[in-house]
């Protein structure tokens, strides 16, 4: 008997991710279709409108971000990501899961904080030591030189 596993995960629309594209497409075409008529009860017609006229909260940081660095931010803060610690112990997909540089497993704490290769560049955008929590839930301004950061290291995650 083969067992299988079943992961869920949140993949953010209009990024460039293979079939994510085209399941947009039809989500937008099967919107366009005829709805049904359903009728609303006066209880959930008061709750519907009490809803649409709340204030809406106030996003965090993260929100305020263009949907790429989200992507970023979110791929980074949960392991989820294509850095080589991921993709060899939870997808098999690459041999090893050391960094390049050779000096620990490529994660996003040893990228953003510790990787030699890439401490040029950390320098470059952080004048000073920030700790790996402001850099993944920081302000806007800390969680912009991260993404910044991830792209001029031409890291894909």
């Amino acid at each position: 008997m083969r067992c299988l596993k079943t992961v869920l995960q949140w993949v953010p629309s209009h990024c460039g991710i293979e079939g994510n594209e085209q399941a947009d497409k039809m989500a937008k075409l099967g919107a366009e279709d005829e709805q049904e008529e359903n009728p609303v009860s006066a209880t959930e017609m008061k709750t519907i409108i009490k809803s649409l006229l709340k204030t809406p909260p106030t996003h965090d940081s993260y929100h305020q971000l263009s949907r790429p660095e989200q992507v970023v931010i979110f791929r980074l803060r949960t392991g989820h990501n294509r850095m080589q610690q991921h993709l060899h112990k939870k997808l098999r997909a690459v041999p090893s899961s050391m960094c390049p540089c050779g000096d620990a497993e490529q994660d996003a704490a040893h990228i953003l904080q510790d990787c030699r290769n890439l401490q040029p560049l950390r320098r470059e955008i952080w004048t000073r030591p920030v700790p790996l929590h402001e850099k993944l839930h920081g302000p806007v301004e800390a969680l912009h030189k991260t993404t910044s950061f991830i792209t001029r290291a031409g890291l894909q995650v």
